[in-house]
């Protein structure tokens, strides 16, 4: 097998675990698959979250669960890019603040946040 040949499969995986760690676990409000793709260093990059939901399988379900709480939140993808070990993807996250939120009452207010 060449290298280009096995680069791109390696590619498909990480893509594909990329888009489980997204939909399985922040859309479909799969947790258990925290537990399943995710190290125990696991670092979500967001300096706004409080450092327990920033680390590891038990943090990000903390943090999904807020998110999954939404009932009618959509996660967007609008870019996905693939190259080596390295998954980019441009997402929109949206829906309305029904209860509570990251600590935040309920307003009824719609929310959008994009990010990579």
């Amino acid at each position: 097998m060449d290298n280009s040949s096995s680069r791109s499969k390696q590619e498909e995986e990480n893509r594909a675990l990329a888009l489980r760690y997204h939909g399985d676990i922040f859309q479909n409000g799969m947790l258990e698959v925290a537990d399943e793709i995710l190290s125990p260093d696991f670092v979500i990059h967001n300096p706004v979250l409080p450092e327990a939901l920033r680390k590891g399988p038990e943090g990000t379900k903390k943090y999904a669960s807020a998110i999954i709480a939404v009932p009618d939140r959509k996660l967007e993808h609008h870019d996905i890019l693939v190259e080596g070990d390295k998954v980019l993807i441009r997402w929109t996250n949206s829906g309305t603040n029904t209860g509570l939120l990251f600590g935040n009452p309920p307003m009824g207010n719609t929310y959008i946040v994009t990010g990579i």
